[in-house]
């Protein structure tokens, strides 16, 4: 939007990362949280763009946003051509819906793996039940890119009825800590538990695959409150 000149306002729960919220102003967005939870933010959304006369833009479930996320899997596959499966995180489901169509579409033998939280699997109840699950309370996971209570319609349609998604693993916090962990001291890339997933899923032993994995970690915004927590194994868990 700051690119085009454009206003942006960008809705974001009450107990968002600060670090999130920070880097969201910084690039001119006008930030709202008052009032806003992860239960009431798709009424809220809808209400403060017609009150305001803006466009939505929704952060999973948008065809738009979908066919963008196509282009990690594009050049992952034309940098290694022998992948044998992708490992995504799983929220809202828009990310790994534009890797699953961009596979699929290219390469289907290539598996299509989602991540997600122990404490928020709603989308491997979703998965295995190919009936749209919604989580019956906001989930309580250090991952909080990926607690969307379901995943969007749209991401149903591509990863459920059309049968684009392979499987959904599922971690514990501590596992997604223990990645989170690795991935900094030991690969030196600073990630976001939620980004941690896929490397959770790997070291979990989980991953079923023929040929290279490629693991999908997306999103670098680390808590400072967590970062005790996930450079001290023997921290305080809070």
């Amino acid at each position: 939007a700051r690119e085009l000149g454009l206003r942006a306002v960008i809705l974001i729960p009450e107990d968002a990362s600060p670090v999130k919220v920070a880097g969201t102003r910084a690039l001119g967005a006008e930030v709202l949280q008052e009032g806003i939870t992860l239960v009431n933010r798709e009424e809220r959304l809808r209400s403060e763009a017609a009150a305001r006369g803006m466009a939505v833009v929704h952060p999973f479930d948008d065809w738009e946003m979908i066919h963008g996320h196509a282009s990690a899997a594009l050049e992952a596959l034309e940098d290694d051509p022998e992948l044998g499966a992708f490992v995504v995180p799983i929220g809202g489901g828009g990310l790994v819906s534009g890797i699953a169509l961009a596979v699929k579409a290219t390469r289907p033998a290539v598996r299509v793996i989602g991540v997600e939280p122990a404490a928020a699997d709603d989308a491997r109840r979703s998965f295995e039940s190919r009936t749209l699950q919604r989580l019956g309370q906001v989930p309580q996971t250090v991952a909080d890119g990926v607690r969307p209570m379901a995943i969007g319609t749209r991401p149903f349609e591509v990863l459920i009825e059309h049968g684009l998604l392979d499987d959904v693993i599922t971690v514990g916090e501590e596992e997604i800590l223990d990645a989170t962990r690795a991935a900094w001291l030991g690969g030196k890339v600073v990630v976001e538990p939620t980004g941690a997933l896929p490397l959770a899923a790997w070291r979990s032993g989980q991953v079923r695959a023929e040929g290279p994995v490629a693991l999908l970690l997306s999103g670098g915004n680390a808590d400072p409150r967590l970062m005790a927590r996930v450079l001290d194994p023997g921290s305080a868990k809070g």
